[in-house]
């Protein structure tokens, strides 16, 4: 179950994006057309609002895979700290036992 959850999470993250940018550059626009503007400066504001609040959200969204990935990292390499030669070789194993 939990890679149905993880592919809505990502389905989301596809979903945030556009609208997220889409919602306040059309509010940008339509200011503009009451405002009468020539120039789109209300779309433009808006194109760069919603790229803050695209940027912001994308991010809190990945954070759980950020983390996850940090605690995979960590794992595997304390498991290849563990996993390095051992203390005592077989050679000194047998040595020890040939001196009892």
């Amino acid at each position: 179950m939990k890679k149905w959850s993880t592919a809505f999470q990502l389905l989301a993250v596809g979903f945030y994006v556009p609208i997220s940018l889409l919602i306040p550059t059309a509010a940008g626009f339509w200011f503009d057309t009451k405002l009468e503007h020539d120039f789109p400066s209300c779309a433009l504001v808006g194109l760069a609002i919603g790229t803050i609040i695209m940027a912001y959200g994308v991010y809190q969204m990945v954070r759980p895979f950020l983390n996850e990935a940090k605690k995979i990292e960590h794992y595997n390499a304390e498991k290849k700290i563990h996993s390095g030669k051992p203390l005592i070789s077989s050679k000194n194993k047998s040595n020890k036992k040939e001196q009892l």
